[in-house]
């Protein structure tokens, strides 16, 4: 799968921003959580930090948010629904990270991100593409207190 990173508009803000996921996944919609809501639809978010990340034929398949956080560079992301659990996560990531190297400066020469303990499905994604735990953290979300871990993983330019 080929990525294109593209400056985030609002039809493909609203687009994410209506995405369901089944099950317990359903945490990840971004109507779940009002503050991500606001972070997605605020236009000046989409020049630098959110892109929209489209396929070879212009399709949007997901978003990716880089941003540095207290001298830490962080990465959240998010595919599709419907592309989901179907062996591609891999390569979505993977496709990310690229993007990060190339276009986002690093203070620490990492990549962070937070995922939620039982999304055990990303978490062997994000290993396979070469993150590791660094700890564990409890974390506020809408639905209450959650068990999150934090992964990093090394870049060299």
């Amino acid at each position: 799968m080929k990525c294109i990173f593209a400056i985030m508009n609002e039809q493909y803000a609203r687009a994410v921003a209506d995405w369901h996921y089944d099950g317990i996944y359903s945490f990840y919609d971004m109507a779940a959580d009002e503050d991500d809501l606001k972070i997605l639809m605020n236009a000046d978010n989409w020049r630098e930090m959110i892109k929209a990340v489209l396929d070879e034929n212009g399709e949007l398949i997901g978003w990716a948010a880089f941003y540095t956080e207290d001298d830490e560079f962080w990465l959240s992301l998010g595919l599709r629904p419907d592309l989901t659990g179907r062996g591609l996560g891999e390569e979505f990531l993977s496709e990310c990270v690229c993007q990060a190297k190339s276009q986002h400066k690093s203070p620490k020469d990492a990549i962070k991100l937070h995922v939620s303990v039982f999304n055990q499905r990303a978490i062997k994604v994000y290993q396979r593409v070469g993150f590791a735990e660094t700890k564990k953290l409890v974390r506020d979300t809408p639905i209450g207190p959650l068990d999150f871990i934090e992964m990093e993983r090394h870049i060299s330019r």
